[in-house]
């Protein structure tokens, strides 16, 4: 069973992947209907790329930081 603050840190983790899933989501649709010059689809691309990483990032290191 969970202690408190794995709970706490279980539920964090499960609200941040689904904000950027969301956002991920915004992204692509503005992709899709708004974004009509190569800079807008460029720099939306990245953001994608920067969301996901610093979601994998932050996933090795709450994985890592258990480990002792």
């Amino acid at each position: 069973m969970y202690n408190n603050k794995s709970r706490v840190f279980h539920l964090l983790a499960i609200v941040i992947i689904l904000l950027v899933v969301v956002l991920i989501t915004v992204n692509l649709l503005y992709i899709k209907n708004a974004c009509s010059a190569k800079g807008c689809i460029f720099s939306s691309l990245l953001s994608i790329i920067l969301l996901v990483w610093a979601t994998l990032f932050w996933m090795m290191v709450t994985k890592h930081s258990d480990k002792k």
